[in-house]
């Protein structure tokens, strides 16, 4: 049965403790990211999640650049870039770059039943926030404007991405950030009530397998809690 399926099928079951074991297991097979003669890098590969949108991103109508769709919290700006690795860190035109995390509370639009975030058992189905994709230009570039993500039980704060090329899937990652600007973040009016993220990168299943692949998995922010973030990460794939 192919995983996305079986995810739909079988999520409405699972306790976040679960589904986080699932996560860890997969992480072994997280590949080691490289330099090149270019200098630009293999982004690591990180198993999807639990929390792919229901259908797929693929298929739902998600194009956007503001993907907020209401949620409130602290503004942030990214900015992807998708280069060729086998090709001198060419930057890849027309690709398509989803993403997808949680709110501030912890809780991810298109699921019932989660139990990890800051309000107890909560339900999302139909909903599209904080989910969308865009296709690179001639840069390789799109930039989306979200929040900055809340976090659940078990995971360090983080962001899901896809890319596409011609509609194959080329890569599978997550992003997280500095430890310092997150928990400035989760002390803010807005975050508060859930705290400081209690999971650290170097110790989550996913991001602490590899301390090489960490440092290219965080995404360097410039920004304060009163103004929101920026920032800006490149993605390297092979074509």
């Amino acid at each position: 049965m192919e995983r996305k399926n079986f995810l739909k099928q079988s999520l409405g079951f699972l306790s976040v403790a679960t589904m986080v074991n699932a996560c860890k297991k997969e992480a072994v097979t997280s590949t080691s990211s490289g330099t090149t003669s270019g200098g630009c890098i293999v982004a690591p590969t990180e198993v999807e999640g639990p929390y792919p949108y229901v259908g797929g991103e693929i298929t739902n109508p998600l194009q956007r650049n503001d993907i907020t769709a209401g949620q409130t919290g602290l503004p942030l700006s990214i900015t992807f870039e998708v280069v060729d690795v086998n090709n001198g860190c060419a930057a890849v035109s027309n690709a398509r770059v989803d993403i997808w995390h949680c709110n501030k509370d912890g809780y991810y639009s298109g699921y019932g039943n989660q139990t990890g975030g800051s309000l107890g058992t909560k339900s999302y189905t139909g909903e599209t926030w904080l989910r969308g994709y865009l296709l690179a230009g001639t840069d390789g570039k799109v930039s989306f404007q979200t929040i900055y993500p809340g976090w659940y039980q078990g995971r360090a704060t983080h962001i899901h991405i896809e890319v596409f090329v011609n509609s194959v899937l080329k890569k599978t990652t997550q992003v997280t950030f500095s430890e310092t600007i997150s928990d400035a973040v989760h002390l803010t009016t807005l975050y508060a009530a859930h705290g400081i993220n209690t999971t650290r990168n170097a110790s989550d299943g996913i991001f602490g397998n590899s301390a090489t692949d960490l440092v290219n998995e965080t995404i360097a922010l410039a920004g304060d809690t009163s103004n929101g973030y920026s920032g800006s990460h490149t993605i390297g794939i092979t074509l």
